[in-house]
């Protein structure tokens, strides 16, 4: 009869399987959305375990345009070669189904990213990127008068990068007729 783990120890092993399966690099929040959809995890226990896994050196955290990024560490991927078949095969299944299910919308998610900066009028200045391989090939700075509009302006950025990108490249390019 094989053993299962369970409690904390069960929890830091789908981390580790989770960012081991995900690619080089999965961001904080698609890591804490992949675990807490797929296993009985809640918040609480997803924070101790990923902060337990970084201070154990299994995990490295690193700060990237679209946020924070989590990798696994040799250690990590040591202990995860050890015991992951503690973790019940209908549970790898289903984070791997998960994963792949949703690898479009995990880069598209660390291709945009934008931030907004108050500054010292008062005005705030928003900030549009896209990025291909940790790098930004396109970005936009928008002086706004209120928060607000630039909270409404950032909410628009998924669905109109593309074109806005698009539409910057041929104009640039003289593609698009002038009018």
């Amino acid at each position: 009869m094989p053993y299962f783990t369970h409690g904390e120890t069960k929890y830091k092993l789908i981390v580790l399987y989770i960012v081991s399966h995900a690619g080089p690099m999965i961001t904080s929040d698609q890591l804490y959305r992949t675990a807490v959809l797929n296993s009985s995890m809640d918040w609480f226990a997803f924070q101790n375990v990923v902060n337990e896994l970084e201070e154990d050196g299994m995990l490295a955290c690193v700060r990237k345009l679209y946020g924070d990024c989590y990798g696994i560490t040799d250690s990590g991927r040591d202990a995860l070669d050890m015991f992951e078949k503690t973790v019940p095969a209908d549970e790898r299944r289903k984070l791997d189904a998960y994963l792949a299910d949703n690898r479009d919308l995990f880069a598209r998610e660390t291709q945009l990213s934008s931030r907004i900066e108050q500054q010292p009028d008062g005005s705030f200045t928003l900030h549009l990127y896209v990025a291909e391989r940790d790098r930004v090939v396109f970005s936009v700075s928008l002086d706004t008068a209120s928060e607000e509009q630039a909270i409404e302006m950032r909410s628009h950025w998924d669905e109109c990068s593309e074109s806005i990108y698009n539409f910057v490249w041929d104009v640039l390019l003289n593609r698009q007729t002038q009018k």
